[in-house]
């Protein structure tokens, strides 16, 4: 808390030029030299308009309409366009939030951070080339060297996060805006980015600025809170005292929202809806000219489980260990190379497209990247009214419409929202979105792939309790693939545990959260940041 004061935010204002709603209002603080300053509030709230108008970096359906952002001396508003490419990467850097977004598709990763490093250092050649490598070790990235010519798809969702990390330190700035960094990331590799964020704002005195939704990250991280709510900070407080007493309503909310870690659901007995045999997913690995195979990754590898009619099963792991691809294999997107899945009795493993459109209805999918999963020509009313016209629900449009605007309620979102575009939602707004879309068609399994990643505590209890709500009421079954295992004690019946592509161990929630056998299920359990420390 002593050291200099590296970023001055002064009553920063932000409005809307069309409507003149305003979206800051005057919004004030301070970065210190060592120190990491949380902004934490609900999505929606002015946390990224925030980072993104100090970086100058607003769309341009925003316009800043007063305030200044200081680094030192230096009001950044005052600068022109070219003197502030030299201040972003090197001065100040920045990790958004959504990694496949910012990152360029038709580029190796390895090249894309050495730009940076080219841009704004002397490095060169083989000299460029292994401090590349340096920071993907540092960020935990696996085989460093061999993904240094790998492009953003090729990797996990929280493989792509670390490239972002790895891509801010590069240049050792002092100043690092970080807008939700460790939302794609499991919880061993968030410990670890967060550990090393920690170490850097010590040893090279950088100073944080932590745009969070995830309350643990805060208590374990943080030196100082501040919170958002509609534009304005209305709290701020050291770490220690913001938790054993917040002054605000708003936020004793987002700390009750909290999931609550000692209750768990009891054990469904129900007959299977879907069963696993052996599932195998393994990718060739091609060399030479003749892009012969002389290989196999084998992201699945003999993984058995059963789900039961109105049972959530619940699958964790480290990124890259195979969780996403078992689910899409269910879903007939990846092809087995061995194995049964069984939907009803039916094996539907190997089903044409043809064959597998009736169980399309049936089984409904959440994915993990609400941007690349929509249409961004399509209203959200048109994305969420898809499956009913392509699985032919034969509602009537006017029954449609009001379909679409009960899905909208039950997911907390305005009904007049149905008219807007897929850009003009934030992350977590765009989440609630892809889980109406899922309802729309009535399933009965939804795999859900980190459906609530991007969602704020608030959000995601009410998100959370709506799909044990609809399960109760519908009998739906869900596979819930998380890296967060703070919600797993409250949502899931069954629990697996999946390294590498093998499932390592599973059971009860109970069993599995309070006595696990497994050391690798040991180890993600002792990296979960908790708020009661």
């Amino acid at each position: 808390m002593s050291g200099d004061i590296r970023l001055r935010v002064k009553d920063l204002r932000v409005k809307l030029p069309e409507t003149g709603e305003e979206i800051l209002k005057g919004v004030s603080l301070e970065l210190r030299a060592g120190q990491i300053f949380a902004l934490v509030g609900e999505s929606g709230s002015g946390k990224s308009v925030t980072s993104l108008a100090v970086m100058r970096l607003l769309p341009e359906a925003l316009a800043i309409t007063g305030g200044a952002v200081q680094v030192g001396e230096q009001d950044l508003f005052d600068l022109s366009e070219s003197s502030m490419q030299n201040v972003r990467g090197r001065r100040v850097a920045m990790i958004f939030q959504n990694a496949m977004t910012a990152l360029n598709p038709v580029q190796s990763v390895g090249q894309q951070v050495a730009e940076t490093l080219r841009l704004h250092t002397r490095l060169r050649g083989d000299a460029l080339r292994q401090r590349v490598v340096q920071l993907f070790a540092e960020v935990g990235i696996p085989d460093p060297e061999g993904r240094f010519s790998f492009f953003p798809h090729q990797m996990s969702g929280g493989q792509q996060q670390r490239v972002m990390i790895a891509m801010a330190l590069a240049c050792e700035p002092d100043i690092l805006i970080a807008d939700e960094p460790t939302t794609a990331l499991d919880v061993t590799i968030q410990k670890q980015v967060l550990g090393l964020v920690r170490d850097l704002t010590v040893s090279r005195q950088l100073a944080v600025l932590l745009i969070t939704h995830d309350m643990g990250v805060v208590r374990h991280t943080a030196d100082e809170v501040a919170v958002m709510y509609r534009g304005e900070i209305i709290e701020r407080a050291p770490v220690d005292d913001f938790f054993h007493s917040p002054q605000q309503a708003y936020s004793k909310r987002l700390i009750d929202a909290l999931p609550d870690l000692s209750h768990f659901q009891s054990m469904a007995t129900e007959t299977p809806l879907l069963q696993l045999e052996d599932v195998k997913v393994y990718f060739p690995i091609r060399k030479g000219v003749l892009q012969r195979v002389v290989d196999y990754t084998r992201a699945v590898n003999g993984v058995s489980l059963s789900i039961g009619r109105g049972e959530t099963y619940a699958l964790v792991g480290e990124s890259g260990s195979g969780k996403s691809t078992l689910g899409r294999a269910i879903l007939n997107l990846e092809p087995l190379s061995g194995g049964r899945i069984r939907f009803q009795g039916e094996d539907i493993g190997g089903l044409a497209r043809r064959q597998m459109l009736p169980y399309r209805k049936r089984i409904q999918v959440i994915f993990q990247n609400p941007y690349s999963s929509m249409n961004p020509r399509l209203s959200v009313g048109e994305i969420i009214a898809e499956g009913m016209v392509s699985l032919g629900l034969g509602l009537s449009l006017e029954e449609r419409n009001e379909r679409i605007g009960q899905l909208l309620d039950r997911v907390q979102l305005r009904r007049e929202y149905g008219s807007r575009y897929p850009h003009e939602f934030s992350g977590g707004q765009l989440q609630r979105v892809a889980i109406a879309r899922a309802l729309a068609v009535d399933p009965e399994l939804i795999i859900c792939d980190e459906p609530t990643s991007a969602l704020d505590v608030s959000i995601r209890a009410e998100v959370l309790d709506l799909l044990q709500e609809l399960q109760r009421e519908f009998g739906v079954s869900y596979l819930f693939i998380t890296h967060d295992l703070s919600i797993v004690p409250s949502l899931a019946h069954h629990v697996g545990v999946m390294q590498a592509g093998v499932l390592v161990e599973q059971g009860s929630a109970e069993q599995i959260l309070t006595a696990p056998t497994h050391p690798y299920t040991q180890a993600l359990l002792a990296s979960v940041p908790r708020v009661d420390g």
